[in-house]
């Protein structure tokens, strides 16, 4: 039977079951039992990277929802950003599938063991192994596709902009809860090859940010055009940023940030120290949907707080002025290095003599 992430490589996602087909006389119960489903809309084997271990298999995030910012809590990788049923959908047939988690599932496996190698070093905060090799870039950028393709701000933005709902009205009740998801799952396979392949193309640049970093329900951040309705386009012609753990990143710059330096025309290393570091924080947490997350050792909010009301969110009636950003930053040495435990320690505040002589 051909699989999720081989059926996406032909152009489309097939519906996976297991055993006989199962025909429309039984399409309700099993729209009953799919519909009960929590599918995570961002990895929990990403978000464990900006965890704190407690225990054994026990991992604690600190959570801020954007209506209560400062009131934050713990919660769990496996009990934050997960909607029911979100990413079941109805075939032609009017048969429900999960054929986009399942694809969802394989792009993570294989994206496990790539930020593995950029994060796992023993002695180095930026791997060695760097540039990544094509195989390893490959997995990745599919990966990084699949995390802006399938948020709940991508969901919300496709139906705000929806001009003509499909026809679901012949669907039984039992799956017409489940049908509505279909135009974002048909939106992310008709999307994911290019978006992946754009990606891939494009040059990289691995940080270290001094500042700690948070992530949020919106993980990859395409800079200043986070709800362009082509968003083919808007990956092409922006920065991208995806904060991997409390202090490392991925930056992607844009042809106006690459046209300022040759040498951000090939992948590269990146320190973001003072303002930058502020940046990156500022730009992630613009584009989050509901709630951002952070390391509960590592907060930003110990040296900085929201200044800005964020990307507007037009489904929610939001009409204010987008924040636009323009990063200038140095391309690190690639004979330099940052020790390791930098990802874990904070170096100790300056006194007053140190700041001022």
């Amino acid at each position: 039977m051909t699989s999720a992430i081989d059926s996406v490589y032909e152009g489309q996602v097939q519906p996976c079951t297991e055993g006989e087909p199962v025909g429309k006389a039984s399409s309700g119960k099993r729209a009953a039992k799919a519909g009960g489903t929590r599918d995570h809309t961002v990895p929990q084997m990403y978000l464990k990277h900006f965890a704190q271990h407690v225990a054994r298999r026990k991992y604690e995030l600190k959570v801020r929802r954007l209506d209560k910012i400062n009131e934050p809590f713990t919660v769990t990788p496996t009990g934050i950003a997960a909607e029911t049923g979100y990413y079941w959908g109805i075939s032609a047939e009017g048969v429900p599938h999960h054929a986009a988690e399942e694809l969802f599932t394989s792009l993570e496996g294989r994206a496990d063991t790539v930020l593995k190698v950029l994060l796992n070093d023993p002695d180095w905060a930026l791997t060695p192994h760097w540039p990544l090799g094509p195989d390893q870039r490959h997995v990745l950028a599919w990966w990084m596709a699949a995390q802006i393709l399938r948020t709940t701000r991508q969901r919300k933005r496709l139906t705000h902009q929806q001009t003509e709902a499909p026809d679901i009205t012949g669907l039984p009740q039992e799956v017409h809860t489940l049908a509505q998801n279909n135009p974002h799952l048909r939106y992310i396979v008709e999307n994911i090859v290019t978006l992946a392949l754009t990606l891939e193309a494009r040059p990289w640049a691995l940080g270290f940010s001094d500042m700690c970093l948070l992530t949020s329900d919106t993980p990859v951040a395409i800079w200043n055009r986070p709800d362009d309705e082509d968003q083919l386009r808007a990956a092409a012609l922006s920065d991208i940023m995806l904060p991997l753990d409390p202090h490392r990143f991925l930056f992607l710059p844009g042809p106006a940030t690459r046209d300022s330096d040759p040498r951000k025309r090939v992948d590269h290393l990146m320190h973001a120290e003072g303002a930058i570091g502020f940046a990156l924080v500022e730009v992630a947490f613009d584009v989050a949907d509901q709630f951002v997350i952070h390391h509960p050792e590592h907060d930003p909010w110990k040296h900085w707080e929201p200044n800005s009301p964020g990307q507007p969110k037009l489904w929610d009636g939001q009409t204010h002025s987008a924040p636009q950003y323009i990063l200038e930053y140095p391309v690190f040495p690639p004979s330099q290095n940052i020790e390791r435990r930098w990802t874990v320690e904070h170096p100790p505040p300056r006194s007053p003599a140190a700041l001022h002589p």
